[in-house]
């Protein structure tokens, strides 16, 4: 009986102190998390949407991981009315200044190299479109577009060209806008918040090499992120949103969608996953209206005529 009791002493001890390990290390700032680890609520700001579960970025994932049929890339055009108009894929547009990381994250959302990258500003000189989702003899689900740079080495006739087809294209769903998380929003992501609201285009925030920001040596990365960097982000983030959802009572339009997302091409979190990158692909689903409901055994993917952007 004695050795029982002293088992069932020692049992009791042991649990006990780690459960009180447990409690200290949540309750300590200084414990780090892992960047697999991180959730869209760690790195994401909500405000006016919710956060994905993780059923719905694992169906984001599943329609993202490549094929032989996704991605495809589908079409260059340097002038809108060289755009194929005969499409109805929904589209989303990704823009930004130049050398921001357009092409790296395309790749990293796509899980192929296929945006052809470089450290020179004004590589991309074109609207390159690419399918993703695709099946043999199918069409793609939804289609991304890389689109020149603006700012640095860019040139006016693009930017002439984008507008024309952020307001014309019928198929666009909502441009994703690029910003550098080190830098900020400069004057000329400020201008580019302006014409959105403006013409009423719809779109959403995305801060880019958020690493660089929740450490601050690239190799500490592998030790994990503290409580207060991550605390540090989110404070970040609430103070973009008064400058991307401005009050709408002075503000010339509609301000961006309300939720901030980040991510990094660069941090690679698992086979073939970069951090955040998830949480992009869920909100690129979203705006083309693919949620992962079957119609007649089939994926719901809504026509262009069923889902029509208002512009001004």
């Amino acid at each position: 009986m004695n050795s029982i009791s002293a088992c069932k002493n020692s049992s009791s001890r042991i649990s006990l102190y780690t459960t009180i390990r447990a409690l200290s290390s949540a309750s300590n700032p200084n414990s780090k998390r892992e960047l697999k680890d991180l959730t869209p609520s760690d790195l994401c700001y909500y405000w006016d949407t919710r956060p994905p579960k993780d059923d719905q970025l694992a169906f984001a994932d599943k329609v993202f991981t490549p094929s032989r049929h996704s991605p495809v890339k589908l079409w260059s055009a340097a002038k809108f009315r060289t755009t194929p108009f005969a499409s109805v894929e929904p589209e989303v547009a990704f823009l930004g200044r130049s050398n921001v990381g357009k092409s790296s994250l395309l790749n990293a959302i796509m899980g192929k190299e296929i945006c052809w990258t470089s450290s020179k500003p004004g590589r991309t000189r074109e609207m390159n479109a690419f399918g993703i989702g695709g099946t043999k003899g199918g069409e793609s689900k939804v289609v991304l577009l890389d689109m020149p740079g603006y700012g640095k080495a860019s040139r006016s006739e693009w930017g002439e060209e984008i507008m024309k087809y952020l307001q014309g294209r019928k198929q666009l769903r909502r441009a994703f806008l690029l910003i550098d998380s080190t830098h900020g929003i400069k004057q000329t992501d400020a201008e580019i918040l302006r014409l959105f609201r403006h013409h009423a285009i719809p779109h959403q925030i995305i801060l880019s090499k958020v690493d660089k920001f929740l450490v601050r040596q690239f190799k500490q990365i592998k030790t994990g992120v503290t409580p207060a960097n991550i605390e540090r982000l989110q404070l970040l983030l609430q103070g973009i949103k008064p400058i991307v959802q401005p009050d709408p009572q002075v503000a010339e339009g509609p301000g961006s969608l309300g939720e901030i997302l980040t991510c990094s091409a660069e941090a690679r979190i698992g086979p073939g996953r970069a951090l955040g990158i998830d949480a992009v692909r869920w909100s690129i689903l979203s705006a083309a209206g693919i949620d992962g409901s079957l119609q007649g055994g089939r994926l719901a993917v809504p026509s262009a005529a069923e889902t029509p952007v208002t512009l001004s």
